[in-house]
């Protein structure tokens, strides 16, 4: 009995340091391994860690066995991140997801739900901004000549927006504005603003408001131009000058399984309003994921992004459009080119082979020339071709009356000067063949 006990409290020790042993490792393989969420950094990293810290750790306690950790990105770092792997979800603006989805295969799961002045939403807006005091800017169109200062290139609500809406107007500004400016964060140009260093600026309208709820800066000293496509369609209760987009989306990068992606978009989903995960982020929890399909638009007006190379034709373009035709073409040119060559080449061979001929009749001419003998030449059909000028003075005839006459005219035996042609032709060798010559008189 004492010895089954023993047995049992041995085996019931056992079974505790293996679970005991399993949870420490579980817990240390999921804090040597923890679920990086890169989040774009619009206001700066310490910023972006207060905002973003207690979602990672909201979805840690949700999802056992796993660390969630927030990686501060600005705007540069969001592509190489992602390329590379180095992040499992990101969190970006609409107008970097829209891109990395095209460049990367991102996947959103969930849209975030924005609070701002006690109202949730599911969309976001841009402003454009100056200070209050400056007279010699009313309206949007007064900002031709002036300096501007903008977040980022790649920013939708502190740039891409607002680039959609002066464009409609008629602004170009990369080329009416005396001078554009990026820096990097909203805040940055917010200040820059308020201090004098630029004339104008654009941020996200929540981002201007909250500045103003910190205390940080003071909406009176600022004015807002009311000025973009969606008038009364939609509109929120806070100064803003561009239509509204959907909001930021959590997104799954590539080769982020599945499985951990469905248990982020659930918990997400069902985050409480009130939760400090959602309230740290300024925001009421999340949602389905939104239509997107207003960014692209966007971008596509702008020809950024995916739509870089909208309306332009590309070499890779045509190849693959008309690859049948240009193959042919290529053929044919080939062949052109081939036969083109050998004409040459022949052209070449046979004005060699006439100079050497040429060479050859003006040796022979030489020759014949210089015998002191009365010499004659003709063809296989008997017609003199050449004569020097003895056998001239001997016919008493001119050499070009001789020249394209018939040889057998100027013997006594026409039907034996004729045998005398062919057997020559025939043995190929100049023979001795007695002929009798009639002299001119005998015409």
């Amino acid at each position: 009995m004492i010895d089954k006990l023993i047995i049992k409290c041995r085996i019931m020790i056992f079974l505790f340091t293996l679970l005991i042993t399993g949870l420490i490792t579980g817990t240390s393989l999921g804090q040597e391994n923890p679920v990086k969420i890169g989040v774009l950094a619009i206001r700066g990293a310490k910023q972006c860690l207060e905002k973003w810290s207690p979602t990672a750790q909201y979805l840690s306690a949700r999802i056992p066995d796993r660390t969630f950790v927030i990686i501060p990105l600005d705007h540069k770092q969001i592509y190489p991140s992602v390329e590379r792997g180095e992040v499992d979800f990101i969190l970006t603006n609409p107008s970097f997801y829209v891109e990395l989805e095209h460049r990367y295969r991102t996947n959103r799961i969930a849209t975030l739900k924005n609070l701002c002045i006690d109202s949730f939403y599911t969309k976001y807006w841009g402003v454009i901004f100056w200070r209050a005091d400056r007279s010699d800017i009313r309206q949007i169109n007064d900002l031709k000549g002036k300096t501007f200062m903008a977040t980022a290139e790649g920013s939708l609500g502190g740039w891409r927006m607002v680039w959609r809406e002066l464009k409609e107007m008629g602004i170009d500004p990369y080329r009416d504005f005396k001078d554009l400016k990026f820096i990097g964060t909203q805040d940055a140009v917010v200040y820059a603003v308020r201090d004098g260093k630029v004339d104008a600026g654009s941020v996200r309208a929540d981002t201007f408001i909250r500045m103003h709820a910190e205390g940080k800066i003071n909406l009176e000293n600022f004015y807002v131009p009311h000025e973009h496509g969606e008038k009364g369609v939609d509109c929120p209760p806070f100064p803003h000058s561009t239509r509204g987009y959907p909001e930021w989306p959590m997104a799954k990068v590539k080769n982020t399984p599945d499985e951990l992606a469905e248990k982020v978009a659930i918990a997400l989903i069902e985050m409480p309003s009130n939760s400090p995960a959602a309230i740290a982020a300024k925001g009421s929890g999340w949602t389905i994921p939104m239509n997107y399909q207003p960014v692209h638009e966007c971008l596509r007006y702008l020809k950024v992004g995916p739509y870089k190379d909208l309306g332009k034709i590309t070499i890779a373009d045509v190849i693959r459009t008309y690859w049948p035709w240009i193959l042919f073409t290529i053929v044919l040119f080939l062949v052109i080119t081939g036969f083109s060559i050998k004409i040459l080449i022949l052209n070449r061979n046979i004005k060699a082979s006439h100079i050497k001929l040429e060479n050859v009749k003006a040796y022979t001419r030489g020759l014949i020339e210089s015998s002191p003998d009365a010499l004659v030449t003709f063809d296989e059909k008997g017609i003199i071709t050449d004569v020097n000028e003895q056998m001239a003075k001997l016919t008493r005839c001119a050499r070009e009356e001789l020249i394209d006459s018939q040889f057998h005219d100027y013997f006594t035996d026409p039907e034996r000067a004729d045998l005398g042609v062919k057997k020559s032709f025939e043995e190929e060798k100049v023979t001795d063949y007695e002929l009798v010559m009639k002299s001119k008189r005998d015409n």
